[in-house]
């Protein structure tokens, strides 16, 4: 027996139900829609350090720029289906189209718009995903709405209740509707609209999926399992019911798809609420991972619980909420649900009584609540014993020294470089900035001094392909950002201006094997430099880099030198670069002597004949 389960990608109403209906079945084993890399991760959930939303990232192990992510939340039916075939030791597998092989495709249908196949020959298959219509659209628009997330929330997962260890939705209509009812409108909602060939923007890609889904299910069947619970997007259920009838076409298929090998690392990866956010980019995502959370903790909430949240939030923000506040809101998003014959208020109702009763009116308020609770800022983590790259363990080990934290809340630290902690903490972010793993980035620092950084920190998920990706500069982040540096300063048509912010950015990262490089460098560059202005450029980060002397006791009597020798080029050549400019560019030019002469007088000590060369090359500009 196989039981196919039509699901909605991070539904809460489907997860529930999803359980209830394994509790009901107890399966022999469990298919998941999901690329068969993530079979050697899935083991992990379940493990308490193992802590949702997460993701499997897969990459490239040639090139780990290549890399596809598979985001879960607690409330994701494939991480419950997972969870209870863990929980009760029986196999779970996963089996939709391996990732390696999608790859390929899309390299081929970027390459030539074609699929080279076995024999030689070619076939015509176009991967692009021309925009369509949404297909839920279809009853979404006949029962009234202009949104089709909000019709599928209303009628798929919002309306479950607990009763007696069951789960049964509600209507208006007082009918009760068992777990089975759900799964089976899902199916025949579906299979209406395939069969009145209504397309989804991936078809031209889900044939081939669908196709191996369906021979990896009648693989199992061979092996001799009986009964089989099958956890899929709601879309291909109706492709994988009749698998008799639908055996050669999918073998037919199966053999066209593209040898491949591409050898594809995994490991589990901290996830945030904020990437499974719709407007991420996402194209699974929800419009509110934050509210879904709630949902799947306080099922039985009618809304008390949510609009103390927000009433707690505003507090937090001083504002003036009483409990009288929430009691209303409550009592209007109540009845709010009630004229629109709703069995139970859904965000939207919710929203609208916290704008109205809360809120005053002001919708501006309501974006608090939207990035805060219905978004918010929630982030997993994920055990330390998983598969990682040498460069991502030391990177791990060094946050642990250091003691930063990856939140997904934007921090502001704060760093005092007189303190050694603080100190290697610069360090280490300015080393990742040189990887161009931008997880933190500095801010104006009032104080006067030059032992003061402040910083903004916020974890992003995809940073850390950035991190697997620059695994080819070494194997920790101290090599791989000196070899990062030293590969960019042997680039033949590298600028001058740009050589100045690298070494800048090398003194304040310490790496100090990086530093006579690029010194050398730029005398290389600045010798043979006719362009003034871009001499001129090159001074200021060259001069900024001044204050590291005292605060990180670097030696910088050579970039002393070399400043000394660009200024004198300068003045050498700058009478005859402003000879015969037009009042634009000539305004230009002098913004550019007065910038550089401020520099130097305010962020280098340089010799007394230098600065006067400066300011008299300034005086006669003004004249």
């Amino acid at each position: 027996m196989v039981t196919i389960l039509g699901i909605r990608h991070h539904g809460v109403g489907s997860a529930k139900n999803v359980v209830a209906m394994l509790k009901r079945i107890q399966p022999h084993i469990i298919l998941v829609e999901s690329p068969p890399e993530l079979n050697a991760m899935t083991h992990l959930v379940g493990d308490k350090y193992l802590k949702p939303p997460v993701a499997v990232l897969c990459y490239d192990e040639a090139q780990p720029q290549r890399a596809s992510f598979y985001p879960l939340a607690e409330y994701s039916p494939e991480w419950q289906a997972m969870l209870y075939a863990n929980t009760n030791k029986i196999p779970v597998r996963m089996m939709d189209l391996p990732i390696a092989i999608g790859w390929e495709m899309r390299d081929s249908q970027k390459d030539n718009g074609q699929w080279t196949m076995d024999n030689g020959k070619t076939k015509d298959i176009d991967l692009s995903s021309s925009i369509v219509h949404d297909p839920i659209n279809y009853f979404a628009e006949i029962a009234g709405y202009d949104n089709s997330e909000l019709w599928w929330e209303h009628n798929f997962e919002q309306n479950f209740i607990p009763d007696d260890g069951h789960l049964f939705f509600h209507r208006p209509s007082s009918v009760v509707y068992s777990p089975e009812d759900h799964f089976e409108a899902v199916m025949l909602m579906m299979s209406e609209l395939r069969k009145a060939g209504i397309p989804s923007s991936l078809d031209k890609e889900n044939i081939f999926r669908e196709a191996y889904m369906g021979q990896i299910i009648r693989q199992v069947q061979r092996e001799m399992f009986s009964n089989i619970v099958v956890v899929c997007g709601a879309w291909h259920a109706p492709a994988l019911l009749d698998l008799e009838k639908t055996e050669k076409e999918h073998e037919a298929l199966v053999k066209k798809l593209p040898k491949t090998k591409i050898k594809v690392g995994v490991t589990w990866i901290p996830w945030t609420n904020d990437r499974l956010w719709m407007n991420s980019g996402y194209g699974a995502g929800i419009t509110s991972p934050g509210w879904y959370g709630h949902l799947w903790k306080y099922p039985n909430d009618a809304g008390e619980l949510w609009l103390t949240k927000v009433a707690r939030l505003f507090r937090e923000k001083k504002m003036d909420i009483s409990t009288a506040h929430v009691i209303e809101a409550v009592r209007l998003s109540e009845a709010l649900a009630g004229m629109r014959d709703l069995s139970r208020a859904g965000l939207f109702e919710m929203n609208e009584a916290t704008q109205t009763v809360m809120c005053m009116g002001d919708s501006v308020l309501l974006e608090l609540v939207r990035k805060d609770l219905i978004v918010g800022s929630v982030m997993g983590k994920v055990p330390d014993n998983i598969p990682k790259l040498p460069l991502q363990a030391d990177f791990e080990e060094r946050i642990r020294q250091l003691r930063l934290a990856q939140t997904a809340e934007q921090k502001t630290q704060e760093l005092d470089l007189r303190r050694d902690l603080d100190l290697a903490r610069s360090i280490f972010l300015h080393r990742l900035i040189i990887l161009k793993i931008e997880w933190g980035s500095t801010t104006q620092v009032r104080s006067k001094g030059t032992f003061k950084e402040v910083w903004k920190l916020k974890w992003k998920p995809e940073m850390l392909v950035n991190l697997i990706e620059k695994g080819i500069w070494g194997n920790t982040i101290e090599q791989a950002a000196t070899n990062l540096i030293i590969h960019e300063a042997g680039q033949t048509d590298i600028s001058l201006s740009f050589l100045s912010v690298l070494i800048a950015q090398t003194i304040r990262a310490e790496l100090f094997s990086g530093i006579e490089i690029l010194l050398n460098k730029i005398d290389e560059v600045s010798s043979i430099s006719p362009d003034i202005q871009e001499l001129m450029r090159a001074i200021v980060p060259l001069s900024d880099i001044g204050r590291y002397g005292n605060v990180r006791k670097t030696d910088l009597s050579r970039i002393t030198t070399l400043l000394e020798s660009l200024l004198t080029r300068i003045c050498i050549g700058l009478p005859t670069a402003c000879y015969g400019l037009d009042d634009e560019t000539s305004q230009k030019m002098f913004e550019l002597i007065r910038k550089v002469n401020e520099t130097v007088l305010v962020g280098w000590s340089v010799s007394r004949d230098a600065m006067h060369r400066v300011s008299d090359n300034t005086d006669a500009m003004h004249r």
